[in-house]
């Protein structure tokens, strides 16, 4: 695929990422699930163009949505865990896959940390409504178990998309 094709491809997927995050934004019950669902298009671009552009795909929609939106966090949930996590699992699914599931409860749990000082620190948000320390600890653990869930469906839809989807799609990008 030509380098201008890449960028036009790259540039209306964060048009469509930015209008799944606007949802999110408007209708804060489904901000996380909207955010799993754009980066699906991180998926798409990673096996179609490569890193490169899916990178810059990424941060343009997640700064496009702050600028629309600034004041919800789905901007934030996306810049720092659900933008960036389907580029670096392409990375670590590249390792030995005995080192996959330790990698990338790392990488989660390093971007769930810094998603939660961000949001807490500099937007001034709450993260957890209540405060009773054992609320907290069962919501983290939650969390873990739903991003392994949620790594085994990006692995789903990528299978599907390459077995069944990619050589129809294939001959509209070259």
């Amino acid at each position: 695929m030509k380098q201008t094709k890449k960028i036009a491809l790259s540039a209306i997927m964060a048009a469509l990422g930015t209008v799944f995050l606007t949802f999110g934004a408007l209708f804060d019950l489904v901000d996380l699930t909207v955010a799993a669902l754009a980066s699906l298009i991180m998926v798409f671009l990673y096996i179609e163009v490569g890193a490169p552009y899916t990178y810059l795909t990424w941060l343009v929609t997640s700064l496009l949505t702050f600028i629309i939106f600034p004041a919800s966090a789905v901007w934030a949930e996306y810049l720092l865990i659900f933008g960036i996590y389907p580029i670096l699992k392409g990375y670590v699914e590249r390792l030995p896959r005995i080192f996959w599931l330790i990698l990338k409860l790392l990488i989660f749990n390093a971007m769930f940390w810094l998603l939660f000082l961000f949001v807490t620190g500099l937007l001034g948000l709450p993260f957890f409504d209540d405060d009773r320390m054992a609320l907290k600890i069962a919501m983290y653990a939650i969390s873990n178990v739903a991003f392994i869930v949620y790594d085994l469906f990006l692995t789903f839809c990528a299978r599907v998309y390459i077995g069944r989807f990619r050589d129809k799609i294939k001959k509209y990008l070259k």
